[in-house]
């Protein structure tokens, strides 16, 4: 942010007066979002859409152009990343309120409470038994959401139907701090493309050495794989299209597709 030199006869009072109105105006402007927000909510029940509020390619393609004008403009992008995700969550939240239902294990970790309140900051986080009693709830509940962590055992429950429809719609944390995603969000919620995704590919072994698309992360969970692979990938086009023909004992399956990680740089 470029330095402006303080107007001749400009004082302290007159600036926190110009200020003052400035925050006046953002809340202004905070009062017609949400009530954009609540046009939203009736078009939405209007045509009977039902399952989680999250957009997480909505957000995450808003939250990128935030980020670049706002960085270009010199402002702190730490700033910017916990201002929108709380807007965001606000706007979810009117729309349908939800709960996040966590494991007991997951929720000992203060790492983890802190990155879900990070970016979903007004929700009820409710402590289940375990990852399996956690997706029930998403199947019984469509509008919720369940939080695991990437190398827990949620795979087994989930592959039996224990989360009903709902699949992976988005990672946690937003920014990449490490190679593997600390958690994986599932909800009932509509997966679009932004141009910067992940597809996360189950597999019962190791991808060929030949396949064209390397994975950005993978994890064991039991006899499975759980992989990261870079773009919004479709089991009925190339490249999975050919290698599940040739493939099939790798058992491949897309277990949901969601924004790829920012990068900040």
């Amino acid at each position: 942010m470029t330095k402006e030199a303080v107007p001749a006869g400009l004082t302290l009072e007159d600036v926190r007066r110009e200020i003052d109105a400035i925050d006046d105006g953002l809340l202004a402007l905070l009062v017609k979002r949400f009530q954009m927000v609540e046009h939203v909510r009736a078009l939405k029940q209007g045509s009977n859409q039902t399952g989680s509020p999250l957009r997480p390619a909505r957000e995450a393609t808003v939250l990128r152009r935030i980020l670049a004008n706002g960085m270009a403009e010199g402002l702190n992008p730490d700033l910017l990343v916990r201002l929108w995700p709380a807007i965001f969550c606000a706007a979810s939240v009117q729309q349908v309120p939800f709960s996040i239902h966590v494991s007991k294990r997951l929720n000992q970790t203060l790492g983890n409470r802190i990155r879900i309140r990070d970016y979903f900051p007004m929700v009820e986080v409710e402590e289940c038994r375990d990852e399996a009693q956690a997706l029930l709830q998403v199947d019984a509940h469509t509008s919720d959401i369940c939080i695991v962590e990437a190398d827990a055992p949620w795979l087994e429950p989930y592959l039996a139907g224990s989360a009903g429809k709902a699949r992976i719609v988005a990672c946690l944390p937003v920014f990449a701090t490490a190679d593997t995603p600390r958690l994986l969000v599932i909800g009932n919620t509509l997966s679009e493309a932004t141009r910067k995704d992940e597809t996360l590919m189950l597999s019962n072994g190791s991808l060929p050495r030949d396949f064209p698309v390397r994975f950005n992360w993978q994890v064991k969970i039991g006899e499975h794989r759980v992989s990261g692979l870079p773009g919004f990938l479709s089991e009925k086009e190339a490249p999975l299209l050919g290698l599940m023909r040739t493939n099939g004992k790798l058992g491949l399956k897309i277990l949901g597709r969601y924004p790829a990680p920012f990068e900040l740089s």
